[in-house]
């Protein structure tokens, strides 16, 4: 008589392959979620691309709008503007410089301590030639 085979043998071999069928829905449910975060981030980078763009377009308009401003209304010489621009870029520079500095090392940030009284004016001050 051949001999049967075992139920044990069947139900084992069902289990491990719905185990295997949940296995390959979750993989397919994470790439499928996957598939949506990636979209989502794309989709915020395509805003924060444009926002950047506009923000752009603004600073411009700020910049050319202080520039006739100081220069038609204050009266200011050109070269005294681009000098005192230049000064203001590197003192930007230089405070951006700290500041990475800092983060880097996890200092906290202090800012300037300012004289109680200001000193008084150079003769060679450039702000004696704006006025």
């Amino acid at each position: 008589m051949p001999r049967r085979p075992s139920r044990k043998k069947k139900s084992s071999h069902l289990k491990s392959s719905s185990h295997s069928g949940k296995r390959f829905l979750s993989f397919n449910t994470d790439k499928g979620y996957g598939k949506s975060e990636v979209e989502k981030l794309t989709e915020s980078l395509g805003k924060a691309e444009e926002r950047l763009q506009d923000i752009e377009i603004h600073l411009n308009l700020l910049t050319r709008l202080f520039t006739t401003v100081w220069v038609e209304k204050f009266g200011m010489r050109i070269g005294v503007l681009k000098r005192l621009i230049k000064r203001i870029e590197t003192e930007a520079i230089r405070d951006s410089q700290i500041m990475h500095l800092e983060s880097l090392y996890k200092l906290p940030h202090q800012p300037e301590k300012k004289s109680p009284s200001s000193p008084p004016p150079s003769k060679n001050d450039p702000w004696e030639e704006i006025s």
